[in-house]
């Protein structure tokens, strides 16, 4: 491996994870001719703007995480995850259709779940809470999406 990625690298994907999801889901709120869904989808991107400031600063704050919990085989993992999320977000950026687009908005959440996870499992203990805060909350932005996809099936 030529380069260990950095937690920079996962905060900056995950900045733009955030940035992309408050588009989408303004433009899945512009779609929508229902209004419970407008609403979710409008509630969806406030939390994205939200999240996104809050990985900025966690950026700023400079967290450290534990080099001994990063072998190489778990770089290999990260970088795989990171060049996959990259390559999503770029094939994500022009959805005209409801469903393609309701299925991006829920692999966004599972896509932040999963770089949230990561990131606890190499930080220091100070930071779980807050991790484990805004994991909660990207699980209740998934199980709403799920109950709507039910009701519209």
């Amino acid at each position: 491996m030529s380069e260990m990625f950095s937690l920079e690298d996962i905060f900056n994907v995950m900045i733009e994870l955030e940035s992309l999801g408050n588009v989408h889901y303004n433009k899945m709120s512009e779609l929508t001719q229902n209004a419970k869904l407008k609403v979710l989808f409008e509630q969806l991107a406030k939390a994205e703007l939200a999240h996104k400031e809050l990985y900025q600063k966690f950026k700023v704050d400079m967290i450290n995480f534990s080099h001994e919990k990063v072998n190489d085989e778990y770089q290999e993992y990260m970088d795989a995850l990171l060049s996959q999320t990259v390559r999503f977000l770029n094939q994500s950026r022009d959805i005209k259709d409801f469903e393609k687009g309701f299925d991006v908005s829920v692999q966004l959440e599972k896509d932040t779940i999963l770089f949230l996870n990561e990131i606890r499992s190499i930080v220091d203990a100070g930071f779980y809470e807050v991790i484990d805060k805004v994991i909660v909350q990207e699980q209740s932005h998934l199980k709403a999406l799920y109950k709507f996809k039910e009701e519209i099936h």
